[in-house]
C-alpha cells in the first residue's frame, strides 16, 4: 500500500534534494524563482514555469499564514486561506524581483489553474455549480489572468480557452516561434484573441470521456459507474451519464464533506440550492445565458443534443481506455534510500 510509505519525492534536476526537508514547499519554490530571476543573464530570453503545490491538498501551511485568516470560521477554509496567503506572498516576491532586475516591463505573466476547487478540502467555486472531479462549471472552469507585456487594457475575456492552448499561445503567439509539429497538437493559438478581446478561435472542448465501470470477476461486488461524457461546443454544453465522481447522481446533502457535489455551495460550505433530480442523466445548457447551469434544456433542443452526442461518439471512436497498472513492489522507495525513484524490472 503506497499510501503508507514515507519517502522523499523532491529533486533538484536528477538528484534528491534533502537540504529543504522541513521547508514549506511554497516558500521553497518562490525563493528558487527569485534566485533564478536575480541571477539571469538578461542578454538571453527567460522562461519560467512555476507549478506551486499550493493550494492543492493536503491542507498545510505555516501557522502565521493561517493566523492571517482568523476571520474565517470554517477550519479547512481557514487553512486553505493560509495556503493562498503564502502563495500570494511568494508571487509578490517574484514580481518584486522582476522589477528590481529591470525585467518587469519586458515580461508577460500568465497565472492559471488546472481545475476548480475541492470543497471538501477548503476550496469553493460559488456561484458556479459543483467542484473538482465533476464536469459542472465549478469543476472544469478554471480561473486565469495574464498581465504585463502586450496587455494594454483590463477586461474579462470570455472566449473559450483550454489548458492545451497555452503551449501554442505562448510559443507562437507571444514569443513568435515557429512550431513545426503544431498539426499534431490539440491546442490553438489564442493570443491575438486575448489581447484584442475578440472571438476565440476555439469552438469546442471535450470536457470528459470516462467509460462505464462494471464489476470484474475478481471484484464481483464492486459498484457500477455509468460513465461520463461532456462536451462544450460554442455556447452549448452537453453532459451524459454521471456528472460527478460519485456512484450516485446526487450523493449527499452534506455538501461541505461531499467530494463530488452536484449543487451550488456557498463559501461557508453550506448548500445553497439542492440539485434537481434528473433520471435521464442528460443535461444541456446554454452557457452564454446560463453559466450557473440551472436551466436544463435537453428536452427543448433534441437536435442540439444529438449534434453534440455525435461529436462525442467521434471522439469515442478513437478513445483508448486507461488501464492503471498494478503496484510494482520493485518501485518501493525503501529500496532506493527512501527516495521515490524511477526503476526498471
Amino acid at each position: 500500500n503506497t499510501s503508507r510509505l514515507r519517502a522523499l519525492d523532491f529533486r533538484r534536476n536528477k538528484e534528491p534534494e534533502w537540504s529543504l526537508n522541513g521547508t514549506y514547499s511554497t516558500t521553497a519554490y518562490s525563493q528558487e524563482a527569485v534566485d533564478l530571476i536575480t541571477n539571469h543573464n538578461q542578454s538571453e530570453p527567460f522562461f519560467l514555469y512555476l507549478a506551486y503545490q499550493a493550494v492543492h491538498g493536503p491542507l498545510e501551511a505555516p501557522q502565521h499564514y493561517i493566523d492571517m485568516c482568523s476571520h474565517i470560521a470554517q477550519p479547512r477554509r481557514r487553512v486553505f486561506c493560509g495556503m493562498a496567503k503564502a502563495m500570494d506572498e511568494g508571487i509578490g516576491n517574484i514580481t518584486a524581483a522582476l522589477k528590481q532586475s529591470g525585467m518587469w516591463d519586458n515580461t508577460l505573466i500568465a497565472f492559471t489553474t488546472d481545475n476548480g476547487g475541492q470543497i471538501a478540502s477548503g476550496g469553493n467555486n460559488w456561484p458556479l455549480r459543483g467542484n473538482k472531479a465533476t464536469v459542472w462549471e465549478g469543476g472544469v472552469r478554471g480561473v486565469a489572468f495574464v498581465t504585463g507585456l502586450g496587455i494594454k487594457q483590463q477586461y474579462t475575456y470570455m472566449g473559450l480557452i483550454h489548458a492545451s492552448d497555452w503551449l501554442l499561445t505562448l510559443a507562437e503567439g507571444v514569443a513568435g516561434l515557429k512550431v513545426a509539429v503544431k498539426q499534431h497538437l490539440d491546442g490553438v493559438n489564442v493570443w491575438s484573441s486575448i489581447i484584442s478581446n475578440s472571438t476565440s478561435p476555439r469552438h469546442e472542448i471535450l470536457l470528459s470521456l470516462i467509460p462505464p465501470h462494471y464489476p470484474s470477476p475478481d471484484k464481483p461486488h464492486a459498484p457500477v459507474h455509468l460513465g461520463t461524457a461532456a462536451i462544450r461546443m460554442d455556447q452549448w454544453k452537453l453532459i451524459i451519464g454521471m456528472p460527478n465522481c460519485s456512484l450516485q447522481p446526487h450523493p449527499s446533502d452534506n455538501m461541505t464533506n461531499d467530494m463530488c457535489p452536484s449543487g451550488w455551495v456557498l463559501p461557508t460550505g453550506i448548500e445553497a440550492q439542492p440539485p434537481p433530480p434528473n433520471p435521464s442523466l442528460t443535461w444541456l445548457f446554454n452557457m452564454d445565458e446560463d453559466p450557473l447551469e440551472k436551466n436544463d434544456l435537453h428536452a427543448e433542443h433534441p437536435d442540439v443534443v444529438e449534434k453534440l452526442r455525435q461529436r462525442i461518439e467521434e471522439f469515442n471512436s478513437t478513445h483508448i481506455n486507461q488501464i492503471p497498472p498494478n503496484v510494482d513492489p520493485a518501485s518501493n522507495p525503501n529500496l532506493f534510500d527512501d527516495v521515490w525513484t524511477p526503476w526498471l524490472k
